[in-house]
């Protein structure tokens, strides 16, 4: 404060000690130790229930959340990946649960989701929540049989009775509650059929050419093929980040770090120095939309500094795509919306000692490759490097959710 010299005392002293004992109250003696996560089992009786309700399904689905990662490291991931297949029955992978089974496991499906949950006469949301991500329930049949593992009691009921009712909950870890298996041949047949004709519908749209730059399809389908098994992928971003979910196969367990399901833009720096010193063999892609990069685009100094070096892709389409996408339609304004497509982000990389990559408007197949791979083989010598992406304004991602 202005005019106040030497220590506080008297009342003033009084006063600020107050003050700060209650900012600070109990702190010594909060133990700051990770927290234990037990790993919780369902009651006998509902795991004979749930071995029964699956032996009986024809049309099985199984939607995995973050959740059931828990309590985290590669064996438990090993483990939990083995008694999914054992069930038999298609998957679908959410968060972090995202590269479970590998990149082309024939239980693994990403595409018509909505159909297949609609379709189903068994649906196991395994450590998956009814919230927004699934309509609050409202994507699930009526008619299947719905089962709930989740470890918390809250989350076991979150929106039940509205728009959906479960036909049992297993309060519990996920890996603990599977064990019996499905008989469902015709339906997975089914299944892969549409995924084929999806995903042979998506990427048919990479050649179409996009007014203001590069198309984030192509570019996610050239960065897929050359991602090895030591890549990690961690998503920053909105509508770039949304597409690539749809595109990129994480290549293996625990290679998938997003913000979680509501969006904590600015993780993406941190998560790459963290990743990068407890796997330092790894192969990092950090990516970065243009408006999410601004918050820990900083972390490139850390890196070089540190000699943490990650790659990270800045999908620049000048604006908080995925909202100003329906802001523009609902409101007719994008205020607030719009950034500045100029801005040499890879020059700015370059300033904390990265290498700084571009691929311009009217870049090819050819040229996106071999940027990708220049950035690939420099990381691979120790060094950060930022690839500015200049990306036109697509349709790919128009119906998700975003306000």
């Amino acid at each position: 404060m202005s005019g106040v010299k030497g220590k506080p005392k008297g009342l003033t002293q009084r006063y600020i000690s107050l003050a700060v004992d209650a900012l600070f109250a109990g702190v010594k003696s909060k133990s700051v130790d990770p927290l234990v996560v037990l790993n919780a089992t369902p009651k006998p009786n509902a795991l004979k229930k749930l071995r029964k309700i699956v032996e009986a399904a024809k049309r099985p689905v199984m939607v995995i959340g973050s959740q059931a990662m828990l309590p985290g490291g590669s064996i438990h991931a090993e483990l939990l990946a083995r008694a999914v297949r054992n069930m038999k029955i298609p998957v679908f992978l959410g968060g972090m649960s995202r590269g479970l089974l590998g990149a082309d496991d024939s239980l693994f499906f990403r595409q018509a989701r909505k159909a297949a949950l609609k379709e189903a006469d068994l649906i196991i949301l395994a450590g998956a929540v009814c919230d927004f991500r699934l309509d609050y329930g409202r994507t699930l049949s009526r008619k299947a049989a719905v089962v709930m593992i989740n470890r918390s009691s809250n989350q076991l009921s979150l929106n039940h009775g509205i728009f959906w009712k479960a036909a049992l909950k297993l309060e519990g870890s996920v890996i603990s509650s599977l064990g019996s298996s499905a008989d469902c041949p015709e339906w997975l047949n089914q299944l892969r059929e549409r995924e084929e004709k999806e995903e042979t519908k998506m990427l048919s749209g990479t050649s179409t050419e996009l007014e203001g730059g590069i198309n984030p399809v192509l570019l996610f389908e050239i960065l897929d093929t050359i991602l090895t098994d030591r890549s990690i992928l961690i998503g920053d971003g909105g509508d770039f980040v949304g597409t690539a979910s749809r595109i990129l196969r994480p290549r293996k367990p625990l290679s998938w770090l997003d913000p979680g399901a509501y969006g904590t833009l600015g993780v993406g720096g941190g998560f790459a120095l963290g990743v990068k010193a407890v796997k330092p063999d790894s192969e990092i892609w950090v990516l970065w939309g243009d408006g999410s990069c601004t918050y820990s685009l900083a972390e490139i100094e850390p890196s070089v500094r540190h000699n943490l070096p990650f790659i990270a892709i800045i999908g620049n389409d000048g604006a908080w795509g995925q909202i100003e996408r329906d802001q523009s339609a609902m409101l007719g304004s994008d205020t607030g919306c719009l950034l500045n497509k100029s801005t040499p982000y890879h020059a700015v990389a370059q300033q904390f000692g990265a290498v700084g990559l571009c691929i311009p408007e009217g870049a090819g197949r050819e040229e996106i490759e071999r940027t990708l791979k220049l950035a690939q083989t420099t990381h691979a010598d120790g060094k950060s490097v930022v690839v500015n992406v200049t990306l036109g304004k697509s349709k790919f991602r128009s119906g998700s959710i975003s306000l």
